[in-house]
């Protein structure tokens, strides 16, 4: 079956009148990953519906205590936004970090998100930073935390007649931070990932996040260790206990993959490198 037409609405609202009037539609974001699926027959949309057009949903924006990104937004914006780099360097260092220059063009946040990647970079900063989206139909407006959302990813992810439309961050005074390790370079797909958020009062850590990627199906935190490290100073979390956790959290998602071993391992180094990165400083 062949795309009999690519749809350019200018508004949200036409977006929404264009799920009631065509039948077997798919949202087309950056595209990176849809068009190869077209092409290599893993998806047969008739038509798609091309957000290019709507201005809406390629902004930044402070709202009250939040900042809320647009699902439109490309790697390219998003890496050289002010405003992001200010608030949460590990959202920053992820965006910098994705892809080639010409990916990071092309692809949106909206559509990394809604591929559900195991490896994608940006979902564990999200979910570390506590970001809300909200995806939208002609009906309704529905608003779910990105960890959530991917932990009931089956019955949460996207339908055929929703948009993802924005993703809303809170605005808090942490420590953040990113790293990927790849298998050649920066710029390749990530082998493990880790981001992590820091919140830290009189020395002592308040609140801490910390989500692994492609250490799964989806990223997920590591609910066990966040706990353990509350009240602790920062040098804390290079104790070996704290390091034993990351190391048990991987076996245990992945416990029957060839890769399970190396990854175990890794991740260690990988969580050295993302405090580094919030920190500012080598720590190693």
């Amino acid at each position: 079956m062949e795309v009999l037409d690519v749809l350019k609405p200018e508004t949200l609202t036409e977006v929404k009148s264009l799920f009631t009037e065509y039948q077997n539609c798919k949202i087309l974001a950056g595209g990176t990953d849809l068009l190869l699926d077209i092409k290599n027959g893993k998806q047969s949309p008739q038509y798609l519906i091309d957000l290019g057009n709507i201005k809406a949903l390629k902004k930044i924006e402070k709202v009250r205590k939040d900042i809320v990104i647009g699902s439109m937004v490309s790697f390219k914006t998003l890496s050289e936004a002010k405003i992001i780099k200010q608030y949460f360097n590990s959202l920053y260092h992820s965006a910098k970090g994705m892809g080639s220059p010409q990916i990071r063009n092309l692809a949106t946040i909206g559509g990394n998100i809604i591929n559900g990647a195991p490896a994608a970079d940006i979902t564990p900063c999200l979910i570390s930073l506590d970001a809300t989206l909200v995806i939208e139909s002609a009906e309704y407006e529905r608003f779910i935390s990105c960890e959530q959302y991917f932990i009931d990813y089956d019955k949460e992810k996207v339908r055929e007649n929703e948009v993802l439309t924005k993703i809303i961050i809170p605005k808090k005074k942490r420590l953040t931070g990113f790293y990927k390790l790849g298998k050649r370079n920066s710029l390749a797909i990530a082998r493990v990932n880790t981001a992590i958020s820091i919140e830290v009062k009189q020395n002592k850590i308040k609140r801490f996040a910390v989500c692994l990627g492609a250490v799964g199906r989806y990223p997920f935190r590591v609910l066990e260790l966040e706990k353990m490290v509350v009240g602790k100073s920062l040098d804390y979390l290079l104790a070996d206990e704290v390091l034993e956790k990351l190391e048990n959290a991987v076996f245990a998602s992945i416990k029957t993959r060839k890769t399970m071993p190396f990854k175990k391992e890794a991740i260690k180094g990988v969580f050295k490198k993302a405090l580094e990165n919030a920190y500012g400083e080598v720590i190693l």
